[in-house]
């Protein structure tokens, strides 16, 4: 009974493998049969007809989108504000009036006298002129701009109301004009062109508006404006 089963057992075997052999044989070979279908992919025309289908309805969803209504704020939510026409223009508001104080300051600093808040900056500026001159030639030209500064700045000090420290202004003022003056004339005579046309009329400038300002000054100032002159004259008496 046992031999007989196992018999049975090892026939029913052999028959499931030859069946899932001949099985597998004829997928293999309906496979190979659809390879070039597969392998081809979609052809032209249908590529091209879906391709104009999606551009088709991705233009409708466009159109639909772009005629829908915006959606209403959720309620609760804050409405959004836009900002004041002056806020939105404060920083170049701000960038003008800095640019305008900025110019204002320089002008005011430049006219400035002894005495007034902005001075120290002019004469600062002064000295960091004078400290770029290239050569004797440009130092001197500058000192002399600087000397004509202070002999404008004590004819603005001698018009004004007088106050009680306006002659001390005053004096330090025409020391500080003869001291630039003489360096000035001083790189001039190391050239050689003591007597040169510009030095001449540097003088005669000089002398035109300190000498006016004689009888107002006190007898000490006096003193200084005199021998400030009697300085210049020697540049003034030579030449056209």
């Amino acid at each position: 009974m046992g031999g007989r089963f196992m018999g049975w057992w090892r026939f029913s075997r052999r028959r499931r493998g030859r069946w899932a052999s001949r099985r597998s044989g004829q997928i293999t070979a309906r496979i190979a049969e659809l390879g070039p279908w597969f392998g081809e992919g979609p052809r032209p025309e249908f590529r091209a007809a879906l391709r104009d289908e999606l551009m088709r309805r991705f233009a409708e969803q466009a159109a639909a989108r772009a005629s829908r209504p915006a959606a209403p704020a959720p309620a609760g939510a804050p409405p959004v504000r836009r900002r004041p026409v002056l806020v939105r223009m404060l920083p170049s508001l701000v960038f003008s009036a800095l640019l305008v104080l900025m110019f204002s300051t320089g002008v005011r600093t430049y006219h400035s006298v002894p005495g007034e808040p902005l001075y120290p900056l002019k004469r600062m500026a002064e000295c960091t002129v004078l400290s770029f001159a290239h050569d004797d030639d440009e130092r001197a030209q500058r000192e002399m701009t600087v000397a004509r500064q202070r002999a404008a700045e004590t004819a603005s000090l001698v018009r004004r109301t007088p106050a009680r420290d306006s002659q001390r202004l005053i004096g330090e003022t025409l020391d500080d004009m003869e001291v630039t003056t003489r360096a000035a004339l001083t790189h001039v005579a190391r050239k050689g062109s003591a007597a040169s046309t510009e030095v001449r009329r540097f003088a005669r400038e000089q002398r035109n508006v300190v000498e006016p300002l004689l009888p107002k000054l006190d007898r000490e100032n006096q003193a200084r404006a005199r021998k400030y002159l009697i300085y210049i004259e020697t540049f003034t008496s030579s030449g056209p």
